[in-house]
This record gives structure tokens, C-alpha cells and sequence, in this order.
């Protein structure tokens, strides 16, 4: 069964990508930050995480999925983060992420905050959007 881990200390962006998990049927777990989320994905099962970048510090969230990356963490890394709204930060993301933290999908905030879920791929992504 999936189970997402949300780590967001957004109450908005958060509470959207669980409505929109909510209503695939997908049970969702939320982490307020980055250690919090550590200390979860340590003790559940997740099929993937999907992590803020910048919370405790502007980093921590990379930080984090990187961590849980190197570890051999064997589900989908997705980072949502206000970064990828910057022109050209997606393109280099592409990339650069899925070498550094093993990261498959990209989701920028802007729609975000509106309630839309768009799931951008890396090059370690499939053909297919997640959690259709």
C-alpha cells in the first residue's frame, strides 16, 4: 500500500499535497520539519517522501533527502520547494538532483499554493506521473 511522507513546515503547501493525496485514496504522514521528518522515515514504511527544502535552515531539506538517499532509501524522492520557480533552477534540477539525493520528481509551489500538483521528472523518472 502507498504512504507518503509530507515534510513541509508550510501549513498551505502541506495541507494541499495532502488533499490531493486524500482524494487518490493515498494515506499521507506530515513532518513539520526536517529532523522531524528523519525521525519518521526512520521509524514507517513509505513509499515515497516528498520534502520542503528550506525549513530549520535553508538547506535542511535537501539535507535531509540526501541523508535518506545515501542510506539506499528505495522509494520516489520528491522535492517541492519555491526554488524551482526561479527561471532555469527546473532545467539544471533535471539533472543535478537525481545525482545528489536520488531525487525522481520535481513540484514547484507556485501552482502549489494554489492547490494544483504538477510532478515535473528528473532524468531518474519513468514515463508515467507518479500516483496516478
Amino acid at each position: 500500500m502507498e504512504k507518503i511522507l509530507i515534510v513541509d513546515d508550510n501549513d498551505r503547501y502541506a495541507k494541499n499535497l495532502e488533499i490531493y493525496f486524500q482524494n487518490k485514496n493515498i494515506p499521507t504522514e506530515r513532518a513539520f520539519s526536517a529532523g522531524e521528518g528523519y525521525k519518521k522515515y526512520q521509524s514507517g514504511e513509505f513509499t515515497a517522501i516528498i520534502s520542503d527544502i528550506t525549513m530549520e535552515t535553508q538547506i535542511s531539506g535537501l539535507q535531509f533527502v540526501r541523508k535518506v538517499f545515501k542510506e539506499g532509501y528505495p522509494g520516489k524522492i520528491i522535492i517541492a520547494t519555491t526554488g524551482f520557480d526561479a527561471p532555469g533552477v527546473m532545467g539544471l534540477g533535471k539533472f543535478l538532483l537525481p545525482i545528489y539525493a536520488g531525487i525522481t520528481w520535481m513540484i514547484p509551489k507556485v501552482p502549489l499554493k494554489r492547490g494544483e500538483v504538477i510532478f515535473f521528472p528528473t532524468t531518474l523518472a519513468g514515463e508515467k506521473q507518479p500516483f496516478l
